[in-house]
């Protein structure tokens, strides 16, 4: 079995194994538009392979493998044996015979022979400890010409900031790494742009979208938090303050609803496309 060699990796691959269950289940439509995004500017074809690094339930999986089709072979690796075991089997239900899903670390890139052409990495490569490092061995398993293709967030919504303000003073003091979407390689499109040249890549481009989420209300985000990265800001909360935790925050979304009854947060998100030269 494939164990996380790190502390940071095997603090998320913790906390997305305990989300799994209702890992984009909870009717909130966020992975599937950004994944079919992702999957675009891969420029998949018939009969491509393609490696999707940190597949989770397999929004970007399913698209890749609807676009290589029966002749195309797409594999999607996890760290969270609760992603790898319900994805596996959402694969067999939906009859996806060139799709694979295994328990692996996106840090080492499984190879492929010839190299792939084309590996994913929706909202992942911020997780893990030396992007850089692992950006130049996505490049060493890739094809001559082959895509990178990964996403990341751009500025966040400001309004939903209350959030954080809220819960933050029952964080206790901890080692442990909060979410690292913003460290100086994520920091901004330049920066994302020159970690994938350091990496090796050619002809690097982004593409900034806007996606939001729509949620029914306060309770239906708070359900949300849980079934996605987000869950770590209540994984930090000692147990006992967990549920004076969740009002706090209760009543600060309330404050967000809109005239129509309904929450929504507006995430600017980066499509970036590198190739192997």
């Amino acid at each position: 079995m494939t164990e996380p060699d790190h502390p940071q990796k095997a603090h998320f691959s913790g906390i997305f194994h305990r989300a799994s269950e209702t890992y984009d289940a909870v009717g909130v439509d966020f992975f599937a538009p950004l994944a079919a995004q992702v999957v675009a500017r891969a420029d998949l074809s018939a009969g491509d392979s393609v490696l999707d690094l940190g597949c989770g339930r397999g929004a970007a999986l399913f698209a890749a493998a609807d676009a290589v089709g029966p002749s195309g072979h797409a594999l999607g690796v996890d760290l969270a044996p609760g992603m790898v075991e319900r994805t596996a089997l959402d694969a067999e239900r939906r009859g996806l015979t060139q799709v694979r899903v295994q328990l692996g670390d996106a840090d080492q890139p499984p190879a492929h022979a010839g190299g792939w052409d084309a590996v994913l990495a929706a909202f992942v490569l911020f997780f893990l400890p030396d992007p850089v490092a692992t950006a130049t061995r996505v490049r060493e398993v890739l094809r001559p010409g082959g895509r990178f293709v990964l996403s990341t967030f751009d500025v966040s919504d400001v309004r939903w900031k209350v959030v954080e303000a809220a819960v933050s003073p029952f964080w206790p003091p901890t080692n442990e790494p909060s979410h690292p979407a913003t460290k100086s390689h994520f920091s901004s499109t330049a920066a994302v742009e020159e970690l994938l040249a350091e990496a090796g890549f050619v002809d690097v481009d982004t593409v900034l979208v806007e996606h939001v989420s729509v949620y029914r209300d306060v309770q239906q985000w708070l359900d949300w938090t849980w079934s996605a990265g987000a869950r770590v800001i209540w994984e930090r909360v000692p147990e006992a303050d967990l549920e004076a935790a969740q009002a706090a925050a209760y009543d600060v979304v309330a404050g967000l609803v809109e005239p129509d009854g309904m929450l929504r947060e507006r995430f600017a998100v980066r499509l970036h496309r590198a190739v192997g030269p």
